[in-house]
């Protein structure tokens, strides 16, 4: 929902709003789409937006800002410097990301005095938009490990080595849930679970404090399967497919489990890996994402008290 600005006036044609300016401004109308789907990149965005102007040439793009909208949500703005004919002029273009959608902001202007105004009033437009998704799960900003497949599902994102299956790893970023346990309680709640579902999983007691560059702290778990256990040898050897000694070469499975806490949300990264994996490689990869989660905006006032009237399920419960 985006409100529109005074002395303007709002109409919709083909599924997009036009804010039109007064006719003394003599500008070009403001493009708003809300709840573009799939969810998009600013990247994405501006070059779709060429893609249908192709009267235009671009020159160059200013370097993106993101900011955090009234309601908490991330954003980001650009300008692209274009030419149309023997005109100069920019496209300024907001993006409001939703967890999976984007609404959309785009301004063309040519007449220079109106070249930074235009700026201005696409970034207020931007920061007063509401989502109304209020206080909830949702994807934070990290750095992905360089040259790792990424898949996303739903809110959670897995990255895999690049010689994956040869390489048996697992990289998995969740999003992070609104705080009603410590990490210690999630640990304890995640082993549970996995036992729930047949999975054995132990902690091996240690537990390091992590921090990330951007001031979360938290703590880091290492979790490990049950060993396989040996068949007893019967009095008279029988002809198994199975020996003690393919059971003792059987990889154990290592699970490095980090929480970083705030005031507001936990953030969980699992990684998943064997004891044949190249844990010191790995071990430095995984430290780099860490140090790269960036904490999510403070919710709002309303959108918090609303969250924590209602029911709502465990943390642990959307992991699994």
């Amino acid at each position: 929902m985006i409100v529109c600005p005074p002395g303007y006036y709002q109409s919709q044609r083909d599924g997009q709003w036009l804010l039109e300016p007064p006719d003394a401004l003599r500008l070009l109308p403001i493009r708003y789409r809300e709840k573009r789907k799939p969810l998009q990149t600013l990247r994405q965005l501006v070059g779709e937006i060429l893609a249908e102007r192709p009267t235009l040439t671009p020159l160059r793009a200013s370097l993106p800002e993101t900011f955090v909208t009234a309601e908490g949500e991330l954003a980001a703005q650009t300008a692209l410097f274009v030419r149309h004919g023997e005109q100069l002029g920019y496209i300024h273009v907001a993006a409001v990301f939703g967890d999976d959608s984007v609404d959309v902001l785009d301004a063309p202007v040519f007449s220079p005095t109106a070249f930074e105004s235009t700026g201005l009033l696409i970034r207020q437009l931007a920061y007063t938009l509401r989502l109304g998704l209020g206080y909830r799960k949702r994807r934070y900003l990290y750095t992905p490990p360089l040259g790792w497949t990424r898949i996303a599902a739903g809110l959670s994102t897995r990255f895999y080595p690049p010689d994956f299956p040869s390489h048996r790893a697992m990289l998995v970023m969740h999003p992070a849930v609104p705080r009603s346990v410590s990490p210690e309680e999630l640990c304890t709640s995640l082993i549970e679970r996995y036992r729930q579902k047949g999975l054995s999983f132990e902690s091996d007691g240690g537990v390091t404090p992590i921090t990330s560059d951007h001031g979360l702290h938290g703590l880091a778990f290492c979790l490990s399967s049950q060993k396989p256990k040996a068949p007893a040898v019967p009095a008279e050897p029988v002809p198994s497919p199975i020996s003690p000694v393919s059971i003792e070469a059987a990889p154990q499975l290592l699970q490095d489990l980090l929480v970083f806490a705030d005031a507001h949300y936990l953030y969980t990264v699992v990684f998943e890996s064997t004891t044949q994996a190249r844990r010191g490689e790995l071990a430095k990869t995984l430290s780099e994402v860490a140090r790269s989660v960036r904490p999510l905006p403070a919710p709002s006032a309303v959108a918090k008290t609303a969250q924590e009237s209602a029911h709502s399920a465990p943390a642990s419960a959307i992991y699994l």
